[in-house]
């Protein structure tokens, strides 16, 4: 019961990770962007993310298929890989959202660059295309070996 609980939070969290970075994504297209927002938003982004790897190593210790199973498991480090890389490429639009919330902190009439704004869309986009390969890798993890 214990994995089954652990792999229902762990998919729910993924799903709250996926909804925040879509938000994201959808709030950068929005024609007026409000960083105090945005910085909220990264924060639950953040979080999630994090909830995402306690659970996830919880499943790992106490879940049903155990360390060794995990450990042997290419499609894992696989996709231990990719969050990671994803990890690293959502702190440019962290700074940026920070910068952009400072800067309107400081001038009600801030409005980012466009360069920027398409910059940052770009990192957000390519964070949501690496979760394909790690959702993939998740479901050849759980077949592992064929």
């Amino acid at each position: 019961m214990t994995d089954l609980i652990l792999a229902t939070l762990h998919h729910i969290a993924v799903f709250g990770l996926v909804a925040a970075l879509a938000m994201e994504g959808a709030m950068l297209r929005a024609p007026t962007l409000d960083p105090a927002r945005l910085v909220k938003l990264d924060a639950v982004f953040g979080a999630t993310a994090v909830l995402v790897v306690v659970i996830g190593v919880s499943r790992v210790v106490w879940g049903g298929k155990g360390w060794a199973f995990y450990e042997a498991n290419p499609f894992f480090w696989a996709k231990i890989g990719l969050f990671a890389a994803i990890g690293l490429i959502s702190v440019l639009p962290t700074l940026a959202f920070f910068r952009w919330r400072k800067a309107a902190a400081a001038d009600p009439a801030f409005a980012p660059p466009a360069d920027a704004v398409k910059r940052v869309r770009m990192w957000v986009g390519l964070e949501a295309l690496l979760l394909v390969p790690l959702l993939a890798c998740a479901a050849a993890m759980a077949r592992y070996p064929f």
